[in-house]
């Protein structure tokens, strides 16, 4: 009894010191966390229930609550499999069933928040798996795909038969939808499949009848298929028919030669979507709701309310309230890609789109959410076509035009946009002098803005604009001809090194060019190929922290170890040989992020270890092809671009402080339990901090190094690797050469 009593006024002791003890939390403490940011206004799919509406789009899924008025976002960080959701229904116990592209079925249950998922589909050896529509009767779930039609029983989540070989129309044709009748209906891109009557199998060709060009149908792809008024009725690309006998009849009217989308029966009323329009058939007479609203219909909702909710391709789901048209769609960026991308000053994140093809401006993300730049609101773009962000000091970020010039804005301001009418020598192409393609940024030393400008008409490709405003040009003085470059980086030394841009062309020498006017280099103008060492064609540069220059490659990565003498030695980094290298980053540790067509790649500072390495398969991440990354040094929170979109990973890649100040120590208390292994974050550390973990009399508990960052981790335990003992214990930590110190402590409480 009595050692009880003491044990209690010992831990009664150390709550009350625990008062006292500062409580810090901040974005260190959701190391490993991932966030996707998607646009969700490109809707395949939508599905409404009596509380709101549950949208499929090329972004993942919203549901969006009619009392709350709120939407509520899931991608693969919420537990979707596949990105692309291009199907969704909703079954008798009110999960959520969604198909994607990929062939995979995730299902969703509101009620529980919880998760199934059927990946037979997608884990197949078919070459076409898309899940196109599901039609559910009872716990009966018809699955049209891009081979045909499945059968998943709801209640135990397990298969059925699946349909292939719908007649004459061959084997693994596309199903679109399927209408459950007295018999089952398939709408396929060869025309329409029926289910024969009074046939035990229908898994052979001979059980189903085929109805094509041959029997009325004008093309072959038909979308839909309703029974309204006893009749049925089929959707296609040249407009509305219906089956008379054997004979398929064009309606006449309003939509007789339409692009017929889908088609719902409610009631007494027909309704009918085509490309541009919503209509209304009822009692012999077709009624407009409206047109052109500025979007294609993808999809009517299985259960049209008296708001008729639908799916839109680009601007989000239309909402008809008496006569006029809104739109719902979750805030986000104006499209899911993200070609090149830069992190400000202030921690904000810029996003080019893409070139003239792509056309859809750029966009920035902040504590506040998303804000899309366009030239319609603003002007001194002159156009939608950005394809590359650059972050310099002072805030400033550059916007670089698909043939307008570069974009200059500072503080959140656009302040210049550079292009041949207010510089004189910033030419265009060859064969369009106005055409100015802006394909690199990069700030020297001196705080000198150099721009490359690809394919100049008059050959000067760089452009120095110095801080009081002067433009000084350069030709490529080791080729004047060399003029297709890619992008630029400065070192150091304010050596200019430029890729060449990849081409089929033979006559073009493909390489990296490097320039620098001061003497700091062994030739003021050189060119390093694979004669010199590289592995391939450059397809992206950077400079890391010790100012070794790295090449990526299309097979892999190369490394210039001396800028000064770069022909003297080119090495390659073994470790991620032989993969196509989109881009490379480099953090606050020297570690190298790299971006590759089979997902990021994060290497150690010297390139010789694979620190982590994450894909569709082992982590959220969008897309498998990555385009781009940025990291925010402040807080290590790593940025990766794809044509899926933006995803975010917090991560212990903190820039270290030049001296000590205090260091923050979380959680504090640190509880101890057989539940999980503990985690103390050291925050507030310099370059390569050491760490020594001491009890209240003295004794070392612990001692570590740290990965070199701001941040470090305790996870608890002594040196034996034995977890401590409740109390009180002193965190000391000292700079590599031992000329700076600061403590902090933290109380343990083992449970």
């Amino acid at each position: 009894m009595h050692n009880l009593e003491e044990k209690m006024t010992y831990k009664k002791s150390i709550i009350a010191l625990i008062i006292l003890l500062a409580f810090n939390i901040n974005a260190v403490g959701q190391i490993g966390k991932w966030q996707n940011f998607t646009n969700m206004k490109s809707i395949n799919k939508i599905a409404v229930t009596d509380d709101g509406i549950w949208a499929g789009t090329t972004g993942g899924v919203f549901y969006y609550s009619y009392s709350k008025k709120t939407f509520e976002q899931f991608t693969t960080t919420e537990g979707l499999k596949s990105i692309n959701v291009t199907a969704i229904a909703i079954d008798q116990l009110g999960r959520v069933w969604f198909g994607s592209s990929t062939g995979n079925i995730d299902i969703y249950n509101p009620s529980t928040k919880s998760w199934n998922y059927i990946v037979a589909i997608a884990n197949s050896e078919k070459t076409k798996k898309r899940i196109n529509d599901f039609t559910i009767q009872d716990t009966i779930v018809y699955v049209s795909t891009d081979f045909g039609v499945s059968i998943i029983y709801s209640t135990g989540l397990t298969f059925g038969d699946t349909y292939n070989k719908l007649g004459s129309f061959g084997a693994d044709l596309r199903v679109n939808s399927v209408l459950v009748d007295d018999t089952l209906w398939a709408a396929t891109e060869k025309g329409i499949a029926v289910q024969k009557d009074g046939l035990a199998n229908y898994l052979t060709p001979e059980s189903w009848r085929n109805f094509s060009n041959l029997h009325g149908l004008p093309t072959q792809i038909v979308s839909s298929i309703v029974r309204f008024n006893d009749t049925l009725y089929a959707s296609t690309p040249a407009g509305l028919f219906y089956l008379a006998d054997s004979t398929f009849i064009r309606k006449s009217g309003s939509v007789s030669s339409a692009n017929v989308i889908d088609l719902i029966a409610k009631g007494d009323s027909l309704v009918i979507a085509t490309e541009f329009a919503l209509w209304i058939y009822y009692q012999g007479a077709f009624t407009l709701q409206f047109a052109d609203f500025g979007g294609k219909i993808t999809d009517l909702a299985k259960s049209i309310s008296s708001k008729n909710y639908f799916a839109s391709s680009n601007i989000g789901i239309p909402i008809l309230v008496g006569s006029s048209v809104n739109t719902l769609a979750p805030p986000g960026p104006t499209t899911n890609l993200f070609p090149s991308i830069a992190v400000d000053d202030n921690g904000k994140l810029w996003a080019a789109s893409g070139k003239d093809v792509v056309n859809q401006g750029f966009y920035r993300l902040d504590e506040t959410g998303w804000k899309n730049f366009l030239f319609g609101e603003y002007s001194i773009m002159g156009a939608n076509s950005y394809h590359k962000a650059v972050s310099t000091s002072d805030n400033t970020v550059w916007l670089l035009g698909w043939g307008y010039g570069a974009l200059k804005i500072k503080n959140d301001s656009l302040i210049i946009r550079y292009n041949n009418s207010n510089v004189d020598s910033l030419v265009g192409i060859v064969n369009n002098k106005n055409f100015i393609v802006i394909s690199g940024v990069a700030e020297d030393s001196k705080k000198n803005i150099w721009i490359l400008n690809r394919d100049a008409g008059n050959e000067k490709i760089l452009g120095k604009l110095s801080p009081d405003g002067k433009w000084t040009f350069y030709q490529n003085g080791f080729n004047s001809k060399a003029t297709l470059l890619d992008d630029i980086v400065i070192d150091r030394y304010d050596t200019k090194w430029l890729i060449t841009a990849l081409s089929t062309q033979t006559s073009i020498t493909q390489g990296v060019y490097y320039f620098n006017e001061t003497g700091a280099t062994s030739k003021t103008w050189g060119l390093l190929t694979t004669s010199n060492g590289l592995n391939g064609p450059p397809t992206s540069i950077a400079v890391d922290l010790r100012g070794e220059i790295w090449i990526g490659t299309n097979l892999g990565v190369n490394v210039v170890v001396n800028p000064t003498r770069p022909e003297q030695r080119v090495t390659s980094i073994f470790s991620i040989r032989q993969q196509y290298i989109n881009c490379i980053t480099v953090d606050g540790l020297n570690n190298k992020w790299i971006g590759t067509r089979s997902g990021v790649w994060v290497l150690s500072p010297d390139g010789s270890s694979l620190i982590a390495q994450y894909n569709t398969r082992n982590s959220p991440l969008l897309s498998d092809d990555v385009k781009s990354i940025a990291i925010n040094d402040k807080n290590g929170l790593v940025y990766i671009g794809t044509d899926n979109g933006l995803s975010s990973l917090y991560t212990i890649s903190i820039k270290p402080l030049e001296s000590f100040a205090k260091i923050e120590l979380y959680p504090n208390p640190l509880y101890i339990d057989n539940t999980k292994e503990p985690k103390l974050t050291i925050d507030g550390l310099v370059k390569n901090s050491l760490i020594k973990i001491l009890s209240v009399d003295g004794n070392l508990v612990n001692e570590f190094s740290t990965p070199g960052g701001r941040t470090a981790f305790w996870n608890g335990r002594d040196k034996n690797s034995n977890l401590v003992s409740s109390g009180i214990y002193f965190i000391i930590a000292y700079s590599e050469d031992g000329e700076q110190l600061t403590t902090g402590k933290v109380a343990v409480i083992n449970r």
